[in-house]
């Protein structure tokens, strides 16, 4: 499944295919993938290492040839089999994933890097409006290596905002930091994109930065683009077994196993199954432990089975008592075996 495409949309990917020459023939990375963004939209490419996101965005911003398909950028050709511009000339900005700033240059250069060819008084005022909106006023004159990860972030992102690009790319933007700077920065970093209404496609292999950020998500697996949705659907609705086991925390359990037809398997999340006195669904408390702000606990059905499960206050918690359970079906998700 790819993401439909649109005359309407800033940036479109149509049935691109991209690979790297190899012994015997081409080693395709990215194979008939099609996206599309509107302005102003963030999109995120998700999936694990080696899946060809990173490669999408350097095809996009011109720094890997296409095998097949077409990129078009506000309506026009930047990239086919025959032709290609050069990535100077595509209006593209990237976000490194090591941010690549110049060491031997202070924040308001680095900003300043990619605006040569401005007068002198208006490279000065738009560095000086960058870096207002990343809020780093008071470094101007600092070097790199003075900065948090955090701040560094904000250099890289304020240059790549800095020339005005019609499309953003970028590339792991949270890799680099710990994880309690990822989760302070994700929001701030989608609140700063859309109060410049920048066009954004990013990749991850992070659920959580990807929801945190991202309008539109695409699940990618072997170079493909698997479902192209926003973070609750991708959630509740997951298209394939693939998204449904990539997504959240789940296990795909025989219907038979919660007393349904044995012609399905069932999605089981944590909140699916619920702790009740009455329930007629009888697991084993494997593990409990608290996770904040309640405890989680895993079980083994009685069809052997083992999954997942939010534990009530007053819920047994000690490993190897039988839990009564009731399943949630409202909204359950079910696959055909």
């Amino acid at each position: 499944m790819n993401a439909p495409t649109n005359i309407e949309s800033l940036l479109q990917l149509e049935r691109i295919r991209v690979g790297y020459p190899a012994s015997g023939g081409l080693h395709v990375v990215v194979d008939d993938l099609s996206l599309a963004l509107r302005a102003g939209e963030i999109g995120c490419l998700l999936g694990a290492s080696g899946c060809g996101k990173t490669t999408v965005l350097r095809a996009i911003a011109g720094f890997e040839p296409l095998r097949a398909g077409r990129i078009a950028l506000l309506g026009d050709a930047v990239a086919t089999v025959a032709t290609a511009l050069p990535p100077e000339r595509r209006r593209v900005g990237m976000m490194f994933q090591d941010y690549a700033l110049f060491p031997h240059l202070d924040v308001a250069a680095n900003i300043g890097f990619g605006l040569h060819r401005m007068p002198r008084a208006g490279r000065r005022a738009r560095v000086e409006a960058m870096l207002d909106l990343v809020g780093l006023r008071d470094c101007a004159d600092v070097y790199p290596h003075e900065l948090s990860g955090g701040q560094q972030q904000r250099v890289a992102l304020a240059r790549a905002l800095a020339p005005e690009p019609a499309l953003l790319l970028l590339d792991e933007p949270f890799s680099n930091l710990d994880i309690d700077t990822r989760q302070r920065l994700a929001g701030e970093l989608r609140a700063l994109l859309k109060a410049t209404g920048t066009t954004v496609l990013l990749v991850t292999h992070d659920q959580a930065e990807a929801f945190a950020i991202a309008d539109r998500i695409g699940v990618m697996e072997c170079g493909r683009i698997v479902q192209w949705d926003d973070a609750e659907a991708l959630y509740r609705r997951p298209a394939d077994r693939f998204v449904a086991d990539f997504i959240g925390r789940g296990t795909l359990v025989p219907g038979a196993a919660l007393g349904l037809a044995d012609d399905v398997e069932v999605l089981l999340r944590p909140e699916c199954l619920r702790h009740d006195p009455g329930g007629p669904i009888r697991a084993t408390l494997v593990e409990a432990g608290f996770r904040g702000p309640g405890y989680v606990g895993s079980v083994r059905l009685a069809t052997g089975e083992l999954v997942e499960i939010d534990l009530p206050e007053g819920a047994p918690r000690q490993p190897g008592e039988v839990l009564p359970l009731r399943l949630v079906e409202q909204g359950l998700v079910t696959f055909p075996r």
